[in-house]
């Protein structure tokens, strides 16, 4: 059977707490990529500026759909481009700027912050990997596919950007959460892949809130045992893949015989 794996990358191919992909991961896709009849994607909400973390396994997916799936590059070709409104990024770093919050903003091949103040560095220290560095008028010479905030008053930023500007957004922890275009998500993206591959069974696998829809898009939707986002899941996914840290993701692709 042709099939079309669409993985996640963070807390479902790669370690955030080990920082690593671990052995196990690595064989499977691998595997996966040799396989004649499978198509490998990946799906994330990293830029280029992020993608060093799977080093030589890059040139192994056919796909990659990233900051969540405002681009999509089809053997390193972009086939899908949907940067915010320019107009819409320089008003929300303005009133930012006002009230003292930093915002993160992803290029396709840099990411940058307004400002480096506390909430950054906490987030630096806790989650992210490679720091940006502190550039608050990149966006006036580049386009910006996604503008974060981790903040400690993340929920009433959160409703004030609802309110006012006509975003999506994905959260990714406690005090984080990231903002895109309407309608840009690693679902629709999945959904252009799908188009091409009509005949092609598709296994989607994730852990996060990014994840969610792409997974219920899927023939095979697959969440993380280790997700947060298991309750808000169901309905969607078809099975409950172990937990990350456990490495067993490959023996539990062959025991349910999807590879």
């Amino acid at each position: 059977m042709k099939k079309l794996f669409v993985f996640d990358l963070d807390n479902t191919l790669r370690s955030t707490n080990l920082k690593t992909i671990l052995p196990n991961a690595r064989k499977l896709i691998l595997e996966i990529a040799q396989h004649p009849d499978y198509v490998l994607a990946l799906a994330t909400g990293r830029g280029l500026a992020k993608l060093d973390v799977i080093n030589d396994l890059s040139n192994l997916f056919k796909y990659k759909i990233l900051v969540n799936g405002a681009v999509i590059l089809e053997d390193d070709h972009v086939i899908r481009d949907y940067p915010i409104d320019p107009l819409l990024v320089d008003e929300i770093i303005k009133s930012a700027n006002n009230k003292h919050i930093s915002v993160g903003i992803v290029g396709i091949e840099k990411e940058v912050v307004t400002v480096i103040d506390q909430n950054i560095k906490a987030a630096f220290n806790n989650f992210i990997d490679r720091k940006p560095i502190e550039e608050p008028n990149f966006h006036l010479n580049n386009k910006v596919y996604q503008m974060w905030v981790y903040h400690k008053d993340e929920t009433e930023i959160e409703k004030e950007i609802i309110a006012k500007y006509d975003l999506d957004i994905f959260h990714w922890h406690d005090g984080g959460f990231d903002m895109v275009s309407k309608g840009v998500s690693k679902a629709n993206a999945l959904l252009q892949l799908k188009s091409k591959y009509k005949d092609y069974q598709v296994i989607a696998l994730g852990d996060g809130h990014n994840d969610l829809d792409m997974i219920g898009l899927a023939d095979i939707g697959i969440i993380m045992e280790n997700s947060r986002w298991i309750e808000a899941a169901k309905g969607k996914y078809q099975l409950i893949g172990p937990n990350v840290d456990s490495d067993e993701l490959y023996d539990f692709l062959k025991n349910n015989k999807i590879i």
